[in-house]
């Protein structure tokens, strides 16, 4: 039979009738897309340091990010798949307002997509991003510093210190840099709805990126915290990376945990992105302080040797130090207005003190201005007073007032304690292990910690008789934490404590109980003549035992102590308190220590404790002589 021409044009016709797709050639973001599932992108380390995924016990996928606005589809945030490939949909979209399309809000994951899947910028559409493109030449960024603000003890939102990523450009002065900074938008003032939230997440937390010059007033001269600077060994490629993805997580939250997901923690996604070979956010434990960040970056070799800034404060006290009572007092008087620039030329005193002390009230006029404790106006005519008559005392000494750096941060120890050990209580001999899972004790090493400074976690201290075959909990203290601030002309300070937790203690009827105590008190430190910490604390205990009458005891009591750092080794603990317990159960206690802490090495220490006790005229002698391991 003869096929004629027209059954054939009918044939096709009816063909593309009927299967009209199979005619239309796939879009690019298609194309894309499954060349994206060929390669695996979706799995890439990369693609999910960029989402911050972490894998869930149940093998699959969720992102510490909780925003929405983050993710392109309504699954991104379980889904690694179906965001990459929302995300490539997403830079095919029609142009929409200036920094809304995802091209603008998401460039770092722009540009990994670019050099895996070889897109071209001709391929994209045409997209505004006016503010983008002005912070990337405004910030020019050629390096990158960890930077870590030490502890400010009297703020329980930074007493473990924080830490902060700066952008270095090609200028010379680095305050006027840039630096990224996570933290939590948390405004309460109870102590306590402040530690629920923040322990449990209720606080959202926000990248924010601001001129470097910023957070060195609010730390170095409002909260007198020194700061220390590591210069990240990445290169010019890697930290377009980290500022690129920077620019994702501006204005994004989180949820933040003080004990893991917090300023530290988060920053390492930063680093990771920049360097994704580098594994830090799965190496932390169960909780992240900034110091641990420091030594993941130490041990994976991407950090120089640290440079340190003084605070203001530490200024202050350098420059104090070297004048007398008489020009200490010259230099605040003058700093408060209280007499003329002129009256520094003091009788008997040489051109050098005047200059000391004129510098002295300059410094100290700035700090009243940062305090607000003067108007713009008044700081202004005071202080250029005082610069006016600074300027015909001539130039001083070079480095006069330069402030010897302490060791940094990483010179610490570990912030995880094990010790072994044992002594003798009431003649019983005893074996003792303590874990202290966090974070320095009074006693232990300085280096790398604020002195007079203790915050303590869950230190729990276990031991055992030999002669009696008998184990019992000695202490835990779910929460202890200090801080014995020296007092001067120029800061006034407060100290102060906060402790509960159990602890054995010694009964008026000479035996041993274990009860739960809250302890807390308040006064004052100050330096003494060998450079150690002296304080006096009033305080107020409350304790409840079965072995008590009523099964409570409550009392006032006072405190007093001497920490002195003998050598760099050796360092000297004495205390001495007293209670009077007149609710309850009603008993005076009184008891001395001695205690020393002998470093050895950086996580290695001894430590050898005498006490006596004594209540209602039972005595009690105690003696304990513990290794530490730091980790």
């Amino acid at each position: 039979m003869a096929i004629t021409r027209s059954a054939v044009f009918a044939t096709l016709w009816l063909l593309l009738l009927v299967s009209p797709a199979a005619a239309a050639p796939p879009s690019q973001p298609d194309l894309l897309i499954a060349r994206a599932r060929s390669m695996g992108l979706a799995s890439e380390r990369n693609w999910h340091i960029l989402l911050h995924y972490k894998k869930t016990y149940g093998g699959g996928f969720r992102s510490r990010i909780s925003d929405p606005n983050f993710f392109l589809s309504p699954q991104g945030r379980e889904n690694p798949e179906a965001e990459l490939e929302a995300t490539i949909a997403g830079f095919f979209l029609p142009r929409t307002g200036d920094g809304e399309h995802p091209i603008c809000r998401f460039p770092a994951r722009l540009q990994w997509l670019k050099d895996r899947l070889g897109i071209s910028p001709g391929d994209l559409p045409e997209t505004a991003c006016t503010e983008q493109k002005e912070l990337l030449q405004t910030v020019d960024a050629r390096s990158a510093v960890l930077v870590f603000p030490v502890g400010h003890i009297n703020s329980p939102a930074s007493m473990f210190g924080h830490t902060l990523l700066r952008f270095d450009g090609p200028t010379k002065s680095n305050l006027i840099s840039f630096a990224v900074n996570y933290a939590a938008d948390a405004n309460d003032k109870n102590g306590l709805l402040y530690a629920y939230k923040g322990l449990c997440g209720k606080y959202k937390g926000y990248y924010s990126l601001m001129p470097y010059y910023l957070k060195v007033k609010e730390y170095g001269d409002l909260e007198h915290r020194d700061m220390w600077e590591y210069r990240l060994r990445l290169s010019q490629e890697e930290v377009d990376r980290m500022l690129l993805h920077t620019l994702e997580l501006e204005r994004i939250s989180s949820q933040y945990f003080f004990l893991d997901e917090n300023c530290s923690f988060n920053l390492l996604f930063l680093i990771e992105a920049a360097r994704p070979t580098l594994h830090l956010s799965d190496r932390t434990g169960l909780w992240v302080l900034p110091t641990d960040t420091i030594e993941l970056a130490r041990e994976n070799g991407i950090v120089d040797e640290a440079v340190y800034r003084p605070s203001q404060g530490a200024r202050i006290v350098k420059m104090a130090s070297l004048l007398d009572a008489e020009g200490q007092k010259a230099a605040l008087k003058l700093a408060q207005g209280k007499s003329e620039p002129s009256e520094a030329a003091r009788a008997g005193a040489s051109v050098q003190q005047q200059r000391e002390v004129l510098d002295l009230a300059a410094e100290m006029v700035q700090l009243r201005y940062a305090r607000k404790e003067l108007e713009k106006d008044d700081f202004n005519k005071l202080y250029l007073k005082i610069l006016a008559q600074r300027s015909r005392m001539g130039k001083g000494e070079d480095d006069l007032y330069t402030v010897a750096p302490p060791p940094p941060p990483d010179a610490g120890h570990g912030t995880v304690k094990l010790g072994a050990g044992g002594g003798v209580r009431r003649n019983e001999w005893f074996g003792e292990l303590r874990l202290q899972p966090a974070f320095h004790d009074m006693l232990d090493p300085d280096q790398g910690y604020i002195r007079g400074a203790q915050i303590k976690f869950l230190d729990t201290a276990l031991r055992y008789a030999p002669e009696h075959d008998r184990l019992w909990l000695k202490s835990l203290h779910l929460l202890d934490i200090a801080s014995t601030s020296p007092r001067d002309r120029f800061f006034t300070p407060l100290s102060w404590k906060a402790a509960a937790g159990w602890d054995t203690e010694a009964m008026k009827d000479g035996g041993d109980s274990l009860i739960f105590r809250v302890n807390t008190g308040g006064g004052f430190a100050a330096r003494s003549p060998f450079g150690g910490i002296l304080h006096a604390l009033g305080e107020v205990d409350l304790n409840a035992g079965r072995r008590f009458a009523g099964n409570v005891a409550a009392g006032p009591g006072v405190s007093l102590g001497a920490l002195e750092q003998l050598t760099d080794w050796w360092k000297l603990q004495l205390k001495g308190e007293a209670f009077y317990y007149l609710l309850g159960d009603e008993r005076v206690a009184v008891k001395g220590t001695v205690a020393q802490n002998f470093r050895l090495t950086r996580n290695d220490s001894v430590n050898l404790e005498l006490s006596y006790q004594e209540v209602e005229g039972h005595s009690v002698r105690e003696a304990t002589l513990l290794w530490n391991r730091y980790f």
